[in-house]
This record gives C-alpha cells, sequence and structure tokens, in this order.
C-alpha cells in the first residue's frame, strides 16, 4: 500500500498511510480498530528500504473518504535497511556529525597555498586536500568490552556541473563501533555521551544532526574483492534540529587543542565514570539549555548536582558542612574565590525550593535577581567538580576557566 513519509528535523517523523494493515476498506471501521505497530517495513520511491520504529496512530476520520487515511507519529526512523528494532545486534559502526564538532576540533585537512607570480604581477592560490576513504583519523581512543571512539575529518568538493561555482567544504565527525556485535541502542548509549561530554566542553547543549550506520553485513564487493559498506540512514524525532544560535569557539570550556596529549585519557575516564557523575553532569548539560525566563527549577537543578557530588565525594556531616567542604576543595580557583558564596543562602535557598518548607524557617532564601546570581555560581562550582573528576587539578581547572569567555562563566 502507498503512503506519505515527512520527517521534520526537531519536530516529527510521520507516515500517513493510504489504506490499513487489516485490509479495512471502511474509513471509520479502520479509524476506529486503529492500533500501535511496533515496526513498520517500506521502501521509498527510490527503492530504499525503510524502517520506522514505535510507530503511534492518530489523526481524524474523513467520513466522505471511500478510502481510510492512517496517520503514524513514529520516534525513529532507518532508511537503507530494514530491522526489527534498536535491540537488533550486529557489525555496526555508527559515523555521528555534530554542528559544534568541527568547531572544537578542526579538520585541518584543507591546505591553502600561496605562490608569487612574479609574471604577472600576482598571486598563484592553491587549495589542496586528501581525498581518504573513510576520512582521516584524528583520534583513536580504546574503551572498555571492546569498544571504541574515532574522530575522524574530511574534505569533499562540490558545485554546479559547470564548475562555474564551486564549493570545498570540511568536516569533523565521531565514529563508534565495538570489535563484537552490538546493538543500535548501545551505540546510542555512548552517543549520548559524547554528547554530554561536548556539550560541556562547548558549554551549549549538543546534539546530533546527522547519523550514518554501517552494517557489516550490508555491502557491495567490489572487483578486487574489497567490501564497500552501503551507508544507512538515521533519524530520530527526538532530535530538536539544528541549533540556529552561531557557534563561538572563543567561548568553549575545553578546545581539544588543549587536551589533544589527555583526550585519551580523559575519555577512557569519561566512560567508565567510576564516580556514576552521569545524574551530575547531565543536570549541569540541562542548566545549559537557553530559556527566556529563569525561575527556581533553574538554580534547583543545579544545587541537586552539588548534592549528588557532595554523596560521591563522600563528604560527611551535615549538608552544610558538606557544601563547606566542596568550596574548600576549590578555594584556590580564581573564580570560586571572587564568588565567595554564602554557604547559609545556599543551603536555606535549596531547602526552601526543594522541599517547601514554610519561609519563616529558613532566615537566609534568595529570590529573583540574587537567586539568579547564587545559579551561576553553583554553575561555576559544578564545572569544577566535573573536572576535578576528569581528573584535572586545581591549577589546570583554574586555567581553563581563566581562558573561557562563555557567559556562564564570565556572568
Amino acid at each position: 500500500m502507498a503512503g506519505v513519509l515527512t520527517y521534520k528535523p526537531g519536530e516529527s517523523i510521520v507516515l500517513e498511510l493510504i489504506g490499513t494493515f487489516d485490509k479495512e476498506n471502511d474509513a471509520v471501521v479502520a479509524f476506529l480498530n486503529k492500533s500501535e505497530e511496533i515496526v513498520i517495513h517500506g521502501a521509498l520511491e527510490n527503492a530504499k528500504k525503510v524502517t520506522l520504529l514505535k510507530c503511534h496512530p492518530s489523526g481524524s476520520v474523513n467520513l466522505s473518504s471511500f478510502f481510510p487515511v492512517i496517520r503514524y507519529n513514529c520516534m525513529c526512523c532507518f532508511i537503507g535497511r530494514h530491522y526489527t528494532g534498536l535491540d537488533d545486534e550486529g557489525g555496526f559502526r555508527m559515523a555521528i556529525h555534530f554542528p559544534e564538532l568541527s568547531y572544537w576540533c578542526h579538520p585541518g585537512v584543507l591546505r591553502e597555498i600561496f605562490q608569487e607570480n612574479k609574471g604577472h604581477n600576482g598571486q598563484i592560490i592553491s587549495l589542496s586536500f586528501e581525498s581518504l576513504f573513510g576520512g582521516k583519523t584524528l583520534a583513536d581512543v580504546d574503551l572498555h568490552d571492546g569498544y571504541k571512539i574515532q574522530l575522524k575529518a574530511g574534505a569533499s568538493l562540490g558545485g554546479d556541473p559547470a564548475m562555474l561555482s564551486n564549493e570545498i567544504g570540511q568536516t569533523s565527525w565521531l565514529e563508534i563501533s565495538r570489535s563484537d556485535k552490538v546493538s543500535f541502542n548501545k551505540l546510542l548509549s555512548h552517543l549520548y555521551k559524547f554528547e554530554e561530554f561536548l556539550s560541556i566542553a562547548t558549554m551549549r547543549v549538543v546534539e546530533a544532526s546527522e547519523i550514518t550506520i554501517y552494517d557489516e553485513d550490508y555491502y557491495q564487493e567490489l572487483g578486487n574483492g574489497e567490501k564497500y559498506l552501503h551507508a544507512i540512514y538515521f533519524f530520530s524525532s527526538h532530535w530538536r534540529g539544528k541549533d540556529t544560535e552561531k557557534v563561538d569557539p572563543i567561548r568553549f570550556l575545553l578546545r581539544y587543542d588543549a587536551i589533544k596529549d589527555r583526550f585519551g585519557e580523559i575519555m577512557r575516564s569519561w566512560y567508565a565514570d567510576v564516580n556514576d557523575m552521569y545524574p551530575v553532569r547531565n543536570n549541569l548539560v540541562d542548566s545549559l539549555e537557553k530559556k527566556r525566563v529563569f525561575s527556581n527549577m533553574d538554580f534547583l537543578i543545579l544545587a541537586r548536582a552539588l548534592d549528588g557530588y557532595c554523596i560521591r565525594s563522600k563528604y560527611k556531616g551535615s549538608i552544610t558542612n558538606r557544601m563547606k567542604a566542596v568550596l574548600d576543595k576549590f578555594s584556590d580557583i580564581s573564580c570560586i574565590q571572587k564568588d565567595n558564596i554564602n554557604v547559609e543562602e545556599l543551603v536555606d535557598s535549596r531547602d526552601y525550593y526543594a522541599h517547601f518548607m514554610p519561609r519563616e524557617r529558613k532566615q537566609h532564601i534568595l529570590d529573583g535577581f540574587k537567586l539568579h546570581d547564587l545559579t551561576q555560581k553553583v554553575r561555576r562550582l559544578i564545572i569544577c567538580c566535573v573536572l576535578s573528576d576528569l581528573g584535572l587539578n586545581n591549577i589546570t581547572i583554574d586555567t581553563i576557566l581563566k581562558n573561557c569567555n562563555s557567559k556562564y562563566i564570565t556572568d
């Protein structure tokens, strides 16, 4: 049966199906009997196979129609091959593009050469790049349980057929793979962890803009016996779409060039997460989400992250004493000294907004601009906590913060 598949980045994946799977021809009956489909297999007009997962029916019935039209909102989509779900296992490799990654880790594959042309009183300008199959590897890190992440770079040449207007671009991307069979869900879990790291490194919420999957069982064998893996494209309705805000590297917290020599060590520590810092890091990333209006929840999400760090650091005593212990740990960092957080205001405001205590029971509650100012200070403290957990000492953390021009550090 025919249908129309529409993908709107940041919004939805929608299939409008002309007809029903149960062969019901009456539009009203078909509408009443519609049900969720775990997986829908199909093909595009160019014969590429399509897999739609977790498809929820919706819409309304047209009583004047001679045939039923069922609308499905789908969670995710594969274009290129049929699968049964995200738990399918295979020899998969995932290539992921992020709008921020090329700025954070510059590809560096495009070379410019300027030569003086003495005979014509001008210059000869040459642009060149290596076109490597699979891209140039910038970093290669082996993680636990056979997983591997790689930072790769490549360049491309495009333009109109007449070659009057050419476009040369270069980009960096991330690849995730495993030496043994792996499911899509586990690869996506590793992707989300890297998104979280890159969000903190760039001080903006990062999300994949393009995911391509390579399946070792889906290939074309060339004449020399080499296997060319076909690209399988993956889309999710959960993606927010591309961030329209300009990427400004000067506002990054951690730049790749600054940690290049320690990148493997930092990645292994990040993924191993021995101290179970995931909830703390996750709350920090959530606090970077752009919002039109500040609320006490913006403070509370960071206060809870600080609570989590205190617990993981095994500081003892009252909440006040634990907060003081964290501040003492980073007291030699310039911005923490300058912020001079009032522990009583931090604890009382946390208790008031978290537990809805009567105001008269807490004497140092902040609200309005003062609470906003405290929130900024707590965020900087948590950034110190996260960087420290990665094995960076206070001198290094102090240098990183001094060189960062993000509003989350300077305001």
